[in-house]
This record gives C-alpha cells, sequence and structure tokens, in this order.
C-alpha cells in the first residue's frame, strides 16, 4: 500500500502544522488536481523555473544506458520532484494555499542541474550492446513493481526511454532509506544496475 510506505519516510509532512496531520494531500488531491497532466491527481504547485542541464553526456561503446545521450529539459515524472527540490515552490503550496516553508540543506537541488546525475536523458532500448535474453532480464525481471515491472523505471515522455528522478527514487518508498532511493545502493549497485562497465 503506498501510504503505509509514505509514514515515516522522509515524505511523511503529517507532523508540520501547515499539513493539517495529513499525508497525501501535499502532493495529491482527490478532487480538482490542477496538474493531472504531470501525476495522478497532482494538486502540489509545479515550479515554473528554468533549469539549467548538461549539454552533453559521455557514452562509452558498453554503457547500457547513455547509448544516445541525447539530453532534454525534465520531464513530468522530475517536474513534480523539482517542485520542492529546486527550492522555488514552497512545500506547503498545495491545495490553493501559497505557503512559505521551503525545503533547505542537503535536499535543496536548485535549479542548476548541472552537479547531479543526468535527468531528461533519452536511453536507445535497441542499443543495448548484446540484446541477449540475459541482457533484457537486467531490467525486465518478474516481481510485482509498476512501471511494467523495472525495478528502475525509464519513463518514455518523447517517445524514447528517458531516464527521470523517479527512475532511482521511489516518492513512495520508506523503506530503503532517507534517500527513497529504488534499490540498495551498496557496493554501488544502485550505479551498476545500469552502469555496467
Amino acid at each position: 500500500m503506498v501510504q503505509a510506505g509514505i509514514v515515516g519516510s522522509a515524505h511523511d509532512f503529517s507532523a508540520f502544522g501547515w499539513s493539517n496531520g495529513e499525508i497525501c494531500t501535499v502532493c495529491h488531491t482527490p478532487h480538482n488536481a490542477t496538474n493531472a497532466e504531470v501525476a495522478p491527481l497532482w494538486g502540489h504547485t509545479l515550479s515554473t523555473a528554468t533549469y539549467q542541464v548538461y549539454q552533453s553526456v559521455y557514452s562509452a561503446p558498453r554503457d547500457t544506458i547513455f547509448a544516445q545521450g541525447v539530453i532534454h529539459p525534465p520531464g513530468p515524472e522530475s517536474l513534480v520532484c523539482l517542485s520542492c527540490h529546486d527550492g522555488t515552490v514552497a512545500l506547503d503550496s498545495f491545495g490553493g494555499n501559497v505557503g512559505s516553508s521551503y525545503i533547505s540543506g542537503t535536499k535543496l537541488i536548485g535549479t542548476d542541474l548541472r552537479d547531479d546525475h543526468p535527468i531528461g536523458v533519452e536511453w536507445t532500448h535497441q542499443v543495448v550492446w548484446d540484446n541477449t535474453t540475459a541482457n533484457c532480464t537486467k531490467c525486465h525481471i518478474d516481481i510485482p513493481m509498476p512501471f511494467d515491472k523495472m525495478p528502475l523505471p525509464f519513463f518514455k515522455s518523447t517517445g524514447a526511454a528517458r531516464m527521470e528522478c523517479s527512475t532511482c527514487h521511489d516518492p513512495h518508498n520508506g523503506d530503503s532509506n532517507e534517500m527513497l532511493l529504488r534499490k540498495t545502493n551498496a557496493g554501488s549497485s544502485l550505479c551498476l544496475h545500469c552502469h555496467d562497465q
């Protein structure tokens, strides 16, 4: 259950006075969603910031993720994250309210994304370097996960698969750690899931 993952996690704002003890309504609304096109029943104010992004991404011949290396602006899957984490919109700006509690510290990413892992990077499925069944099962495994059973989802905002914030982070996952990673990074295993050099 989604709520069970949020309770006690970094996204559980129920202890803050401005949340009225609610868990879900900081981001979602059951009725009259204002930004339903970016996320299901999205009710939090979105940022209108312009982001500085990488101009290019190095692509090694056997690198399975940055095979094409085309970079787009952050997609909807990242914009919902950035609506708090870029620091231009208050955490408590939801439900038509203009808030005043802004994110700070290490969770503040800002609008210059060039010092973070690239997002909006296209990944071309057809050029995975060996096209073997073993390579397919690296991402497509038969376990109950969202996003087409992919432990690390790539989103198809432009017709091609793209890496976004929620490729590595699950906003509803309170089980892994405060970074809300989709899988552990012990021994760099999260990184090595895609970067198998």
